[in-house]
């Protein structure tokens, strides 16, 4: 199984499809195709490694604040990430029922001369995103600002 792609359906952004067994592979796979947008994963070392922890009220709303993490790292920290592990779960709250997402990220400083930097992903866009099941894979169709 493919773990993403990349669709044309849009000009000014970028949209892509993850694909998984389960949850916690379609949002590992959406974060390797979101650096993939910025840079050749490849390339990437896992020198340091970072513990996550993000909530949302739905799994959509989870996988935006998951992605927005991601890119925190990148801007703010100049740290390209290249490997994913994660597992969600659901709690109760004040607020009702939430999606707990907890994971460990690795990565290493962006490095021009040995990372190629492709297209900036300005945001993750809520627009015609979609998280769901069919057979046995999951899938979250997810676009970008670029």
């Amino acid at each position: 199984m493919k773990k993403y792609e990349f669709l044309d359906e849009y000009t000014a952004d970028v949209a892509f499809i993850a694909y998984g067994k389960s949850l916690e592979e379609v949002f590992e796979n959406a974060a390797y195709a979101l650096m993939e947008i910025q840079t050749d994963v490849s390339r990437i070392e896992p020198k340091e490694c970072f513990s996550v922890k993000v909530e949302g009220f739905d799994l959509e709303h989870l996988m935006k604040k998951w992605l927005e993490e991601l890119l925190y790292y990148l801007d703010a920290k100049q740290i390209i990430l290249g490997k994913f592990d994660v597992n969600i779960k659901s709690a109760s709250s004040e607020e009702g029922e939430i999606l707990i997402l907890e994971g460990k990220v690795c990565g290493e400083l962006f490095d021009p001369n040995k990372h190629t930097s492709k297209v900036e992903v300005k945001a993750v866009s809520y627009h015609d995103m979609r998280i769901g099941k069919k057979n046995d894979t999951y899938f979250a169709k997810i676009l970008v600002d670029i």
